[in-house]
């Protein structure tokens, strides 16, 4: 008797598989990618071809300071975060949370996080930005925080 499965499922697994597939192929582009930022612009059969022929492989870095040109525009000042009320009883809920979106930018040290995630995304092509609960922050209360994620994991 053939087991019947549910098309649900069936649809599930198939995305999940399209999404392992396609995040493989991006894993090995993104490791290249960082190689070439690092400086190995080079194969070792390139580099003993130019050797070969009198030249050298020391690699031309335009990479790096284009990153970090980018990085410095985009972080050059932290963010004004902006909240607009749907009605004029909701102006001090809206203060409030510019308030709370502000202090969290803060403690979590926004600047350093954004430019590390802004770094992934421009030698990777992803940047992440994890938003969290910092159980143990101001004394045990708590604070929701955010983090940049290494987007190899």
């Amino acid at each position: 008797m053939p087991i019947e499965t549910d098309e649900r499922a069936e649809l599930n697994q198939e995305l999940f598989r399209k999404w392992r597939d396609a995040r493989a192929d991006w894993d090995i582009e993104a490791r290249r990618d960082m190689d070439f930022f690092l400086g190995n612009h080079f194969t070792d059969d390139e580099s003993s071809d130019l050797a070969a022929r009198n030249q050298s492989d020391a690699p031309m870095d335009r990479i790096s300071p284009a990153v970090e040109k980018l990085k410095a525009v985009l972080t050059s000042k932290p963010p004004v975060f902006t909240v607009l009320p749907r009605e004029d009883s909701d102006v001090k809920v809206a203060s409030v949370w510019r308030t709370i979106v502000g202090y969290v930018w803060q403690i979590s040290d926004g600047d350093a996080q954004m430019k590390q995630a802004i770094h992934d995304y421009a030698v990777t092509g992803l940047g992440y930005l994890y938003a969290y609960i910092d159980r143990e922050s101001d004394f045990g209360k708590g604070d929701v925080k955010f983090t940049y994620i290494n987007p190899f994991r």
